[in-house]
């Protein structure tokens, strides 16, 4: 299906979650968020009462992450850390379950850490990072049905570091087969181009995360790790 990198563009959430981003790289963001009509801005939890400044007034989406991007936080201090990412500005949150505890079976501790994540939230919209490029077929069957029963609005197939892998068309028709009606599916890692970001759209996907907005929608191809 062809797309216009105009409707693309506003199903990217423009991201640099790079641990050496200064404050001219986020407010270049920003501005890229706001000329080119992306969704949102994801940035690091720290630069969060920023970028609510900078997108004061305009329809583009504040965005943070926690517990990225090892997963191994306790569920108290991730609870902790959406609260108050979400009492700076944050009006989404991506969060990453303990993968250590999947690929150790322990499901009912992912469980209860995903029903506290969700709750912790309360307003704000809430998407769980799956890693599923660090999972078998059985684990990534199971912590998506987790995330669904948690009540998670979306369910996200990487965190873009780490073992989460690329976004692919695969990855995202398992997501959306067994998301249900109540659950959406954002694509991340690797999305660098209008075909990628259009492939990832027709699998089902509603969001995606990116680093290289401005090559998806400009006709070039990003060199962005996420």
């Amino acid at each position: 299906m062809s797309r216009e990198p105009s409707d693309v563009a506003g199903t990217i959430q423009h991201t640099n979650v790079n641990p050496s981003a200064t404050e001219d790289d986020i407010r270049t963001l920003c501005a890229e968020c706001l000329e080119y009509g992306f969704d949102g801005a994801m940035v690091q939890a720290c630069w969060v009462p920023f970028v609510r400044d900078q997108l004061a007034g305009s329809d583009v989406t504040v965005c943070s992450a926690v517990g990225f991007p090892m997963g191994g936080d306790r569920p108290l201090s991730k609870a902790m850390a959406i609260r108050d990412v979400v009492a700076a500005g944050a009006e989404e949150v991506d969060v990453m379950p303990n993968i250590g505890f999947v690929k150790s079976g322990r499901f009912d501790e992912v469980g209860r850490e995903m029903d506290l994540i969700v709750e912790a939230s309360g307003d704000a919209t809430c998407k769980a990072m799956l890693e599923l490029g660090a999972l078998t077929d059985d684990e990534a069957e199971q912590i998506v049905d987790l995330a669904i029963d948690a009540g998670f609005d979306y369910i996200k197939n990487s965190s873009g570091w780490g073992e989460g892998g690329k976004a692919t068309v695969d990855r995202i028709e398992f997501l959306c087969a067994r998301a249900g009606d109540e659950t959406r599916v954002k694509a991340s890692g690797g999305i660098k181009s209008l075909e990628d970001a259009t492939e990832l759209l027709d699998a089902g996907a509603e969001l995606l995360g990116a680093s290289s907005g401005v090559e998806i929608v400009t006709g070039g191809v990003g060199d962005g790790e996420y």
